[in-house]
């Protein structure tokens, strides 16, 4: 790890702008994700660059995208994958991969039960916006968000890194006791059985999750400490 000072900013999906610097590799992927609730159903979006969108499309098993869409300054690219079904092993069902493009930024779902006129009319319940750092999206007509957009970041030395709006909702995830006081706000550490440690970090406007690799517990309170996380307009 590195000594010099680094920074970068992502824009969550609510429109919230993360700053993050200090000597760390700030330089990896990033991802933001949100619950838009429609017509009784609720739909996980995700944000992040073109490259993201694509490998995320890969992951899930999309050979191609075979339409494509107008949609709202972009392009909405929709293709078909195989899920794995909740009614045992070897049972599996088409699912509807959709992927609005911007210049630089991707807004990217899944539909299962789906025609790609469903696709564009959820993409149409959301307006997008493109920043140089990331997409907003608003729910209008029906749609809402019914909790805040959550980014995701992976830091090397740290693990993978949540992180949310600190509000009366989110608040309710910290643990009863008092957390260690570190600047800018609370240290909190706790364990999951199954899944390990994780750390908490409450900050003045923001709450941030802590995901280590188990190697790496240890060293995480005093990198933490070296990281700045915080707000911006």
């Amino acid at each position: 790890m590195g000594t010099s000072e680094r920074e970068i900013v992502h824009r969550s999906l609510d429109g919230v702008r993360v700053r993050l610097s200090g000597p760390h590799d700030l330089g990896r992927p990033w991802t933001s994700v949100a619950v838009i609730a429609d017509g009784g159903r609720l739909h996980e979006i995700s944000s992040g660059t073109r490259r993201a969108a694509l490998a995320w499309a890969d992951d899930i098993g999309v050979e191609r995208f075979d339409e494509e869409f107008r949609v709202q300054d972009g392009r909405l690219r929709v293709g078909r994958a195989a899920a794995a079904h909740d009614s045992g092993p070897g049972v599996s069902e088409t699912v509807l991969a959709a992927a609005w493009e911007g210049r630089r930024h991707a807004v990217f779902t899944h539909l299962y039960h789906a025609r790609p006129a469903d696709a564009v009319a959820f993409f149409d319940s959301i307006r997008l916006t493109e920043h140089a750092d990331g997409v907003i999206a608003v729910p209008h007509g029906r749609a809402r968000r019914p909790a805040p957009a959550e980014l995701v970041k992976e830091v090397p030395g740290l693990g993978l890194l949540e992180i949310r709006p600190l509000n009366r909702q989110t608040r309710r995830r910290l643990p009863s006791w008092r957390g260690a006081s570190v600047a800018g706000g609370e240290l909190f550490r706790d364990s999951v059985d199954g899944q390990g440690t994780y750390f908490m970090l409450a900050l003045k406007s923001l709450l941030v999750t802590v995901l280590p690799e188990e190697d790496e517990v240890r060293e995480v309170p005093r990198r933490l400490a070296g990281l700045a996380v915080e707000a911006v307009p």
